[in-house]
């Protein structure tokens, strides 16, 4: 039982791995899992779809943008669905301050894909990690771990 966490890193905002970074720091703290991160923005994206492949537990955190989600996330969902990417539980974390969009879109895309389970609750970043946030992943990380 592992997880990774996926995540776009909108390039204005270097700190945007905030978001997973706390949820991986939670996962650790309360299991043995092992917790991979990357940061599909700045790392090799193919290896990233090799990697999801790996685990059976992916976290797909992405801000919202235009409307809808960052392009390189919308890559990404792009090729596991054309690698048949299945039979894994998915959890989102969007960031949007006005009317975010990009949970719902990234949810919208890998329920396409078979055997797909999707992981309650969505977690919503409104700009920055909060208090609220951070209880907000605990609660996602109980449901992974779980």
């Amino acid at each position: 039982m592992d997880t990774i966490l996926e995540f776009s890193k909108k390039i204005e905002l270097p700190e945007y791995a905030a978001e997973a970074i706390p949820l991986a720091e939670i996962i650790r703290e309360k299991s043995s899992v092992k917790v991979s991160t990357a940061d599909i923005a700045r790392e090799d994206l193919h290896e990233a779809v090799e990697d999801a492949f790996r685990y059976d537990r992916l976290v797909l955190c992405a801000p919202s943008y235009d409307g809808g989600v960052m392009p390189i996330m919308e890559e990404y969902i792009m090729h596991l669905r054309n690698k048949t990417f299945r039979n894994r539980k998915v959890a989102f974390i969007e960031n949007g301050t006005w009317a975010p969009s990009a949970g719902k879109k990234m949810r919208e895309a890998m329920e396409e894909m078979k055997d797909i389970t999707v992981v309650e609750p969505m977690v919503t970043v409104e700009s920055a990690v909060k208090a609220k946030t951070i209880e907000d992943l605990k609660v996602l990380a109980d449901a992974l771990i779980g």
